[in-house]
């Protein structure tokens, strides 16, 4: 599978150079991939995004939006980018943050209220972001937004004790490894387009996401029930191969950073509603949601995990949570 997803990206790699040297040499064509559904949020981001581009350039540049981890799981889609033979992938750290250790804290559990304060802190993080992605020949457009990240399992997750023993699916990243440890569950890392047969077949009991993203995978059909621990807001960066990006011109790059832009707002104005009506979507089908209670002790316990995780990634990384921290 892994290679047949190589072997399409380099065909579409192939197409792209062809036609970019060949008679329409003023268009250019960026290749985007993501994982989730054609209806998630990030998705619907993605696909204003190239509509923006695509009407301020008049066509000259084209971005091509392929969904539903067409072109390869999170990690791989990160992988092509830095390598050059994806465009774009919309990606958080289980997949580009890989190449960022110090960039792990801003996935760190109970680290933000709600949207709004994701939205200041991306703000202010911006520029350390930039200068990471610099060093790997990678630029972020800008950031897309997912959370609260609540369980869908087989067993109602009540109260903290619920957590010990509970077989997790958790993404392939230390970070979430270690969330889960620290819950007293069992990490058990599994790549996104594989988990809902890995809960059918009992690998994992459980999965967890933002209700939005455990709707439009159907996870709850093979769980039957959603926690709403609400334990993780996190970002999703927008990386583009710089070497790409320094093909545009210099009109074209100022068009796709401000569509990048507007995508990013676009997003944020579609979680609350899109996990509002997820939640609904999920109850009407049987889904028992179930309101977690003792929050405060998911965060107590999981506060020293914060500083530990940051500790163990480096100074940059204690800074950067520090930076974090810092904006109410």
């Amino acid at each position: 599978m892994f290679i047949e997803k190589r072997f399409l990206l380099g065909a579409l790699s192939a197409l792209a150079l062809m036609a970019s040297t060949g008679l329409a040499q003023a268009e250019t064509t960026l290749t985007l991939g993501d994982i989730y559904a054609a209806d998630h949020s990030n998705t619907l981001a993605d696909k204003r995004f190239a509509e923006l581009v695509a009407e301020r350039t008049n066509g000259d540049v084209k971005i091509e939006v392929y969904s539903d981890a067409t072109l390869g799981n999170e990690r791989e889609l990160a992988e092509s980018v830095v390598s050059g033979s994806l465009d774009i992938a919309p990606s958080g750290m289980s997949g580009i943050g890989r190449f960022f250790p110090e960039l792990q804290v801003l996935e760190l559990p109970y680290l933000y209220k709600d949207l709004d304060h994701m939205q200041r802190v991306a703000e202010v993080i911006a520029p350390d972001v930039q200068a990471a992605f610099g060093a790997q020949g990678v630029r972020n457009l800008g950031f897309l937004y997912l959370g609260p990240r609540s369980i869908a399992s087989k067993r109602a997750i009540n109260t903290i004790e619920d957590m010990d023993g509970l077989k997790l699916r958790v993404p392939e990243s230390p970070l979430y490894i270690g969330f889960a440890k620290a819950l007293n569950a069992v990490p058990t890392p599994i790549p996104f387009p594989e988990v809902y047969s890995a809960i059918e077949t009992g690998v994992a009991e459980a999965s967890e996401g933002e209700p939005a993203t455990l709707a439009t995978t159907k996870w709850y059909e093979v769980t039957k029930s959603v926690s709403l621990t609400k334990h993780i807001w996190h970002f999703r960066f927008i990386p583009v191969n710089a070497a790409k990006f320094d093909t545009l011109t210099k009109e074209q790059q100022d068009i796709v950073v401000k569509a990048a832009a507007e995508a990013q707002a676009y997003q944020a104005g579609l979680v609350n509603e899109f996990n509002a009506k997820a939640l609904e979507e999920m109850k009407s089908a049987g889904v028992t949601i179930v309101e977690t209670q003792g929050l405060d002790k998911f965060a107590k316990r999981l506060a020293t995990f914060q500083d530990e995780y940051a500790a163990s990634l480096g100074e940059k990384a204690v800074a950067l949570l520090a930076k974090v921290r810092s904006v109410q």
